[in-house]
């Protein structure tokens, strides 16, 4: 998606949004309205948005933007806008855990994404238990 967050002498300059998170490309809430516009879903899906954040190897530079106050602000304001619309729910997942979800939405699975993780690929060995 194009973007003019950015300026220079006062002009705005055009970049593409991507979103990456960084040092550099903080997540925040301005940025999560240009991903929701974007409305990446299946097709004849629409009710399902998937909206996948990324960053490089985990950057030692950007372990603030990662882990730190950012990050943590976003979050918060993430969980309460949602709270607030009430017309989204969030699903934090892995890689796979999308696959499936998007795999299932193909499929015109219906109700709540989160029950299907584990739609098609599974994890080779399951998850130990503390």
């Amino acid at each position: 998606m194009l973007t003019f967050r950015e300026r220079r002498n006062g002009l705005p300059l055009p970049s593409i949004e991507n979103a990456e998170l960084s040092g550099k490309n903080p997540a925040s809430l301005d940025r999560l309205s240009l991903w929701k516009q974007a409305a990446v879903c299946v097709q004849g899906r629409p009710d399902w948005i998937f909206i996948k954040l990324h960053c490089h190897g985990m950057d030692p530079r950007d372990e603030a933007a990662m882990f730190g106050p950012p990050m943590q602000r976003f979050l918060g304001e993430l969980i309460a806008a949602a709270r607030v619309d009430g017309a989204c729910r969030l699903h934090f997942t892995t890689a796979r855990e999308m696959v499936n979800i998007i795999l299932a939405a193909c499929d015109d699975q219906q109700g709540d994404p989160g029950k299907y993780r584990d739609y098609r690929f599974r994890l080779i060995t399951p998850p130990k238990r503390a």
